[in-house]
């Protein structure tokens, strides 16, 4: 007589099959999968608003507005405007230098990268477009008046030569201003508002005295095209979640946080206002025409 063995036979084991529950993504995932999704939408808005500026597309597919009308605002002081020119121009000089010098990992290049936007919103809090801070006065802005020509650049980056720049020269009594042969060696332009006060100094920020006002369009579309390269090289350095840790993650949100804030919030704000100006008289052109018609 044949007998079965014991637990040979068939067992139904569904009712004690649990499901695998799906793990939760690791923190060095989600910093890495926020630091690559605002780095997409940072250059996604920058290329918008350098688009914008240049006229090349409809903002909001509403208007498209030219270089004439975009600071023909009541709040588009000249002064301002050229103030803020010369901001973007500093700004745009001295990213490239993180981006070649820096770009060993990505803890050095976010290190290097809020330093430099640190030192670009204290230098215009010191220097605002009316030329009058509580810093200014604080610091002894009175005995740079008796200053000599001589001192402007002595001391670490407190200004750089035009020669690092790529500046064009005139002449051979310019080339020689620069080389120091001349008769006012140390004074490379004549002496503006934007020379620094005594004791600023800065360590990315490279401040040159210019010898021209930099156009606004010209300079902010530039501007946008170097901090598209500095996002496009952070995701590059950030290529996977082992590249992240939480001081990444802290470094790369205040960075970010000093873009929306001195670059970004004011150009939106800028497009939007001029924006309205021009819905506002394009409206009163139509009413006049149909009124006109009517009467």
């Amino acid at each position: 007589m044949l007998q079965a063995r014991p637990g040979t036979g068939y067992q139904s084991t569904g009712a004690q099959y649990i499901p695998p529950q799906p793990q939760s993504p690791s923190l060095d995932i989600i910093t890495f999968q926020h630091i690559q999704e605002t780095s997409i939408k940072r250059i996604s808005t920058l290329d918008y608003l350098r688009k914008a500026h240049q006229g090349k597309v409809y903002w909001f597919n509403t208007l498209l507005l030219n270089k004439t009308e975009l600071y023909r605002t009541p709040s588009s002081d000249p002064r301002k405007m050229a103030r803020r020119a010369t901001n973007y121009l500093l700004l745009g000089l001295s990213l490239p230098n993180i981006i070649e010098l820096c770009s060993s990992n990505p803890t050095e290049y976010l290190k290097a990268f809020s330093t430099l936007l640190s030192e670009y919103e204290s230098f215009q809090q010191t220097h605002p477009p009316d030329g009058i801070s509580s810093s200014s006065l604080s610091r002894g802005r009175l005995p740079q008046m008796f200053k000599r020509a001589t001192t402007t650049g002595s001391k670490g980056r407190r200004a750089s030569s035009t020669a690092e720049i790529g500046l064009p020269m005139g002449s051979d009594g310019d080339l020689k201003l620069v080389n120091g042969s001349g008769s006012n060696s140390g004074m490379l332009f004549p002496v503006s508002e934007n020379d620094l006060l005594p004791g600023e100094e800065y360590t990315y920020l490279l401040t040159p005295s210019l010898p021209f006002e930099p156009d606004i369009n010209e300079t902010f579309s530039t501007l946008c095209d170097v901090l598209i390269e500095c996002y496009t090289k952070l995701m590059n350095l950030i290529a996977s979640p082992r590249d992240t840790n939480p001081s990444i993650a802290e470094l790369f949100s205040k960075a970010d946080t000093r873009i929306r804030k001195l670059i970004l919030q004011g150009a939106v704000k800028d497009i939007e206002d001029s924006s309205r100006i021009c819905v506002r008289n394009e409206i009163s052109s139509i009413g006049k025409v149909i009124m006109g018609g009517l009467l």
